[in-house]
């Protein structure tokens, strides 16, 4: 097995520039460099990912900390990420957490034992203090607002965005409106700024007879269409919590034949296929900029403007 000073002795070079070669540091003239890339494709050497990291402090890889790997909106924040990571030759490490605090816990801890260079939480159940203690070990990211906490993020303002959508819904005259959330408030951002718009816009909270909690894919969207329906039959319209929700709740409406329209959110294929109206939280540009904020020496916070797209029909006759 050849090694770096096997290299050096071909190419005519020192093992300290054939070092800064591997490891792209300095500068180094093109053809001494040419040189070097030639003995290491002819020897078939290739670094020690390892060593290499230990001699530039980098790992070249990202964590990714998501709930579920198989749920439609965490592939899409993936997607972008890795996208974004490659073009950069960086490896992404998933690393899935069922929201179990110890298990998020122990990526931390990853963290500060420098197995990643930076960790991005797509979503969460630890704190953000929590966070904040293993800051000092590396970049630490979320795809959702940390407020005030010194924490970069990449979000889009959710509550705005479903205030308008209730807007929109109070003054189509809907009186009755199912709305679908996938945890409690009490852990999720997006549960607790959808029942402030709510009330925001109607004044009041949202009914418990028109609330449903614990959707989280395409057969609890089917779930939650049943539970809603036979709590409250004169439901008018339904929010979904995704688009692969929504798709689970009008495949149910049909089964029911019953002529309710859904809203869904992320703007997946679904949404499409089906033609129903949601909102696009804009999650490739939030996992794009989520990759590049790990780069950054000071704290960064980017605001990404999310869009409802209007499908299908929501006035009724």
């Amino acid at each position: 097995m050849s090694n770096i000073r096997d290299v050096a002795r071909l190419s005519g070079h020192s093992v300290s520039t054939v070092s800064r070669v591997i490891n792209n540091q300095s500068y180094v003239a093109k053809q001494t460099k040419q040189d070097i890339l030639d003995a290491m494709e002819e020897l078939d050497y290739h670094p020690n990912d390892v060593a290499r990291a230990l001699s530039t402090g980098k790992t070249y890889t990202i964590g990714v900390v998501l709930p579920y790997i198989n749920i439609p909106y965490f592939q899409k924040l993936v997607s972008a990420i890795t996208k974004a990571a490659f073009k950069e030759n960086y490896q992404v490490t998933l690393l899935p957490s069922d929201y179990n605090e110890e298990s998020e816990i122990k990526y931390l801890e990853m963290l500060k034992h420098r197995a990643f260079d930076g960790l991005i939480f797509t979503s969460r159940a630890i704190s953000f203090e929590k966070i904040m203690e293993y800051s000092q070990y590396g970049t630490i990211t979320c795809c959702e607002d940390t407020f005030d906490y010194p924490i970069s993020c990449a979000y889009t303002d959710r509550e705005e965005s479903y205030k308008k959508v209730f807007d929109l819904l109070r003054r189509l005259k809907f009186q009755n409106t199912g709305v679908i959330s996938s945890r409690s408030e009490k852990y999720s951002q997006s549960t607790k700024k959808t029942k402030e718009a709510f009330k925001g816009v109607f004044g009041c909270k949202v009914p418990e007879k028109d609330s449903y909690m614990g959707a989280q894919d395409f057969n609890g969207g089917v779930i939650a269409a049943k539970k809603l329906l036979s709590s409250d039959p004169d439901i008018q319209v339904i929010f979904a919590n995704s688009d692969q929700v929504a798709a689970g709740v009008i495949r149910e409406l049909m089964v029911l034949n019953r002529d309710v329209p859904v809203i869904g959110q992320e703007n997946l294929d679904y949404s499409k296929l089906m033609n129903f109206s949601t909102i696009d939280h804009k999650l490739t540009e939030i996992g794009e900029y989520a990759f590049w904020s790990i780069f950054e020496k000071d704290i960064v916070k980017k605001e990404i403007p999310s869009e409802f797209i209007l499908r299908g029909v929501l006035i009724k006759d």
